[in-house]
C-alpha cells in the first residue's frame, strides 16, 4: 500500500511535480486559502508609475501575485501596456514556479532568485549591481522582513498588495484531519508560514480542548524553507525535511526519499 503524502497546497503547479513519484506515494493536495484580488487605486498608483519608467525593479513574489497582477491588467483593459512597461523593468520572481507562471502569462523574467524563500530573494535582489526604486507585488500578508531589508540595503520601496488570503473552509481539509486522525498520513508538506497558520487554525478547531498536536505523532514534516521550519517550530512541530535548498522539486525529491 502506498503511503500518503499531504502537501498543503492547491494542485496547481505542485501536481506536475509529484507526478513522476505517482507509483512510490499517494499525493493528496489540501488548499487553505481562497486568493482574492485587491484591485484598488494602489494598483492604479503603480500601473501609472510603471508607465512613467518610475520603477528599476518589480518583484513578483509569487505564482499568486502573477496571475492577480495579469487578471488586473486585462479586467482594466491594460494588458498590452502592462507587458511593454514590465518589459522595460529589472522583473524579478521567486522560484522557479513563479517564472513558469510568468512566462507563461507573457512576462519576460530575466532575474529568479534561485530559491522560493525570502532570504534568497533579498540576497539576489541585493546582489544587483545598482540601487533604485522597487515596487513588491505580493499579499497583504506578506513578511515584513523583505521591505525592511531593502530598505536598509538603500532601496526604495513601494510595497503593491495584489491580493489577500482568505482561510478556504472545505471538505478536503476534513478529509485530511479525518485520515490524521486514524494514522494513514505518512507525511505532512507545508509550503509557506501562512500555510502553517491556516492548518493549526483548522486543526485546533477540530480538536478543541484536547493537545491538537498528538494528532501529529508519527507524522513526518516536511517544510520548503526556514521560514516555514521556524513558524512550525512556534507551534511545538520537529521538522524532519527541509530540502538543500528551496525549491519544490527537491522537497518533494527528499520526501519520496524519506519514504
Amino acid at each position: 500500500m502506498k503511503k500518503c503524502v499531504a502537501i498543503l497546497a492547491p494542485s496547481e503547479g505542485w501536481e506536475p511535480i509529484c507526478r513522476p513519484y505517482a507509483d512510490k506515494a499517494e499525493f493528496v493536495f489540501v488548499p487553505l486559502f481562497v486568493s482574492l484580488p485587491i484591485d484598488n487605486s494602489v494598483f492604479s498608483n503603480f500601473i501609472m508609475d510603471l508607465s512613467l519608467a518610475k520603477y528599476d525593479c518589480v518583484v513578483l513574489t509569487c505564482p499568486t501575485a502573477v496571475r492577480h497582477s495579469i487578471n488586473m491588467a486585462i479586467e482594466r483593459g491594460l494588458l498590452n501596456r502592462f507587458l511593454t512597461s514590465m518589459s522595460k523593468v529589472e522583473v524579478i520572481v521567486i522560484g522557479d514556479r513563479s517564472a513558469e507562471t510568468a512566462k507563461w502569462n507573457g512576462l519576460k523574467v530575466p532575474s529568479v532568485s534561485s530559491e522560493a524563500s525570502t532570504s534568497s530573494l533579498i540576497e539576489h535582489i541585493n546582489a544587483l549591481p545598482h540601487r533604485g526604486s522597487i515596487a513588491l507585488l505580493r499579499s497583504d500578508r506578506g513578511s515584513r522582513l523583505l521591505p525592511s531589508s531593502l530598505i536598509e540595503a538603500g532601496w526604495n520601496v513601494t510595497e503593491v498588495p495584489v491580493y489577500s488570503l482568505q482561510l478556504k473552509r472545505s471538505e478536503d481539509m476534513e478529509v485530511l484531519l479525518d485520515r490524521l486522525e486514524d494514522n494513514e498520513v505518512s507525511t505532512l508538506a507545508f509550503a509557506t508560514p501562512s500555510h502553517a497558520d491556516a492548518f493549526f487554525f483548522h486543526l485546533k478547531e477540530r480538536f478543541e480542548g484536547a493537545d491538537a498536536n498528538d494528532v501529529l505523532d508519527g507524522v513526518t514534516i516536511a517544510v520548503l524553507s526556514n521560514d516555514t521550519k521556524d513558524k512550525l517550530e512556534e507551534y511545538g512541530l520537529k521538522v524532519d525535511i527541509m530540502p538543500k535548498r528551496a525549491t519544490a522539486e527537491l522537497m518533494v525529491k527528499d520526501i519520496v526519499s524519506d519514504l
